[in-house]
């Protein structure tokens, strides 16, 4: 099984979580490749794998977003998103969506998991893989804070082949009005060290899922 991992927070370096994740995944026999923000010029080599999604040079347009960028957390990404100006969320959107087209293309992924309920989960269901999003209460916080947004996550929710929430507060949350209780499947589980197994078995359910089984 192929899969791309897609992380809101920064993914620069090889002791990222998300990066931990892939070595973790690899142990088990499945090639994963990573996409997310990175702050690698775009002009400069990448180890094999890595998308990265660069938003430096947009986030200088604004003060509040380059801080957030420069942050590298996803809830400092998701969190200025609500405030930025329609024009420039349409500019960061368009940018992470060649990436993620361009990690679709080039590793074929049997299906996609999303670490955060956020812009880039929306852009992986467009990719028409299986898409699976691992959901923490503050990507709701953020989302909540503007209507658009509320609706672009509860939408990319419905359309994921599984929905995972960081606890049992985040799995009540989501079923106040973000996603129907059974559709998609909602499960509970903290990305923690032995994550891997986890990602692997619903992402695997996720792809039989698909193929109608």
């Amino acid at each position: 099984m192929r899969l791309l991992l897609i992380d809101h927070r920064n993914c620069d370096h090889d002791q990222t979580r998300i990066h931990h994740c892939r070595a973790a995944l690899a142990r088990l026999g499945i090639a994963a490749a990573v996409c997310g923000p990175s702050s690698i010029p775009q002009l400069e080599m990448q180890h094999a794998g890595m998308y990265g999604i660069h938003l430096h040079a947009i986030a200088a347009a604004s003060h509040r977003f380059l801080a957030a960028v420069k942050d590298g957390t996803a809830e400092s990404l998701l969190g200025v998103v609500p405030v930025l100006s329609p024009g420039l969320l349409g500019l960061v959107r368009e940018t992470a969506r060649q990436l993620i087209a361009e990690a679709v293309d080039a590793t074929d992924p049997d299906a996609i998991f999303v670490m955060h309920a956020g812009f880039l989960t929306d852009l992986a269901v467009e990719t028409g893989a299986p898409v699976v999003t691992h959901v923490s209460q503050s990507d709701l916080d953020a989302a909540s804070s503007k209507p658009l947004l509320r609706n672009l996550v509860v939408r990319a929710l419905g359309s994921c082949e599984a929905v995972i929430a960081a606890d049992a507060a985040v799995a009540e949350a989501l079923r106040g009005g973000w996603v129907e209780s059974d559709d998609p499947p909602l499960e509970v589980w903290p990305l923690g060290p032995e994550a891997a197994e986890r990602i692997s078995d619903v992402c695997r359910r996720a792809v039989i899922s698909r193929r109608g089984g």
